[in-house]
Formats: C-alpha cells, sequence, structure tokens
C-alpha cells in the first residue's frame, strides 16, 4: 500500500514541471520559450500564434478530415507551439477555477478517447446540413471538449478553432463570437451548463455566432 501511494504522489508531483511554473510572484505569465515576462505581450504572442494557426489549418484540413483527438492536439500545438513546451499535450497538472474543477490529469486520456468515440464520431461534416443540426452539434462539441479542459491553456481557442475547421467542411464562414464582456460571460455560462449535459446555453452562443458571421 505505501508502495502505491507514494506512485501516485510521483505521478502527480508537479516540482519542475513548466505547467506549474510562472514568470511573474503574481503567476500570471507562465514561463515560456521566449522568456516573456508581462501578461498583455504573453497575450499578443498568443493570439499572433492563432492567427498563424488559421491561416495554417484553414489550407490543412479537407472536406474528409474526421475530429480526432490528434486533431485536437495538432491545433493546439499550432497554436502555442512557439510558447509552451507543452503544446499540443494532455495536461499534467490539477486546474479550476471558483466553482469549478476540471477532471483530474490522469483520466484525461480515457475521457478524451471517450470524447472521440462519443462525441466527435457521431458528427460528421456531411450529417450537418441544416444549421440548427450544426449549432446542436457544435454546442455539445465544444461543451464536452470545455468539460474535459484537457490542455494547461488554450482549451477555448482550441476548440473554436476546431468547431471552425468543422464549420468551413460544411460550407459555412467562420463563426463570430461576441467579444463584449456580456457576450464572454454568456459563453463561460454556457460552458457551465454543459456539465449538467444542458447544451441549450451553448446552442444560442453557436445560432448568434453563426448568424454574426453571415451579417
Amino acid at each position: 500500500m505505501a508502495k502505491h501511494s507514494r506512485h501516485h504522489r510521483d505521478r502527480y508531483d508537479v516540482s519542475g514541471n513548466a505547467e506549474a511554473q510562472y514568470v511573474d510572484g503574481d503567476q500570471t505569465v507562465l514561463v515560456n520559450k521566449r522568456g516573456i515576462a508581462t501578461l498583455e505581450a504573453l497575450q499578443l504572442a498568443e493570439e499572433a500564434g492563432l492567427t498563424i494557426a488559421y491561416e495554417t489549418l484553414l489550407g490543412e484540413v479537407h472536406a474528409t478530415t474526421q475530429m480526432t483527438c490528434d486533431l485536437a492536439r495538432h491545433i493546439h500545438g499550432r497554436i502555442f507551439g512557439e510558447l509552451f513546451v507543452w503544446a499540443g499535450q494532455w495536461r499534467t497538472v490539477n486546474i479550476s477555477k471558483p466553482g469549478i474543477t476540471w477532471p483530474p490529469p490522469g483520466f484525461i486520456p480515457e475521457n478524451m478517447e471517450a470524447l472521440e468515440r462519443n462525441v466527435f464520431s457521431k458528427f460528421p461534416a456531411s450529417a450537418l446540413v441544416a444549421d440548427e443540426a450544426f449549432c446542436r452539434a457544435a454546442a455539445e462539441i465544444q461543451g464536452e471538449f470545455l468539460v474535459v479542459h484537457p490542455f494547461r491553456e488554450g482549451n477555448a481557442r482550441t476548440i473554436k478553432l476546431l468547431t471552425d475547421l468543422l464549420a468551413v467542411q460544411t460550407g459555412r464562414p467562420l463563426l463570430m463570437y461576441d467579444q463584449s464582456d456580456a457576450g464572454r460571460d454568456q459563453y463561460i455560462a454556457a460552458a457551465s451548463a454543459a456539465f449538467k449535459r444542458d447544451y441549450r446555453p451553448m446552442t444560442d452562443v453557436l445560432r448568434q455566432a453563426l448568424a454574426c458571421s453571415r451579417k
């Protein structure tokens, strides 16, 4: 028993783990490859990486490309690979926010395999002809992905990019989310509702984003 307990502690020991290290004392800037020391500069670098990832992936993904865990990791790596050594890898640290605790890292591979099997594979692009079908599918995909929160950072950006690739596969434009404070609060609330498998709030978010993209 003692041996098992020690192994369990060692498995989740985050000492020396870049995912748990910060540049600043306030713990707002994660250790990164570029040595960026301010949150504003890091956010700008992340946005630049996101823009490049969109440009690259829109050329890589084809009509028959399937949603998989490997594709999610590839997307995350494209966005954050120039900044973090852990880009494209399932997280190895526990994360939480007030009122929300995401699954421990040891459960992520199993949870993501289930997500691919039970959600990703359920919604091939060919089945999403109607807008309502697309919005409901995208809502479940995003909601369930965010419940797992498989990456250290950048989960929402990763799954939004994946959803945009699905939109393009189905002949739709890139989605335009409400970036106001109210819009961000709505998205967070929708992600929280997904913990109870209530995808209606996220479906509303997706309907609005699709409508805005067509204006």
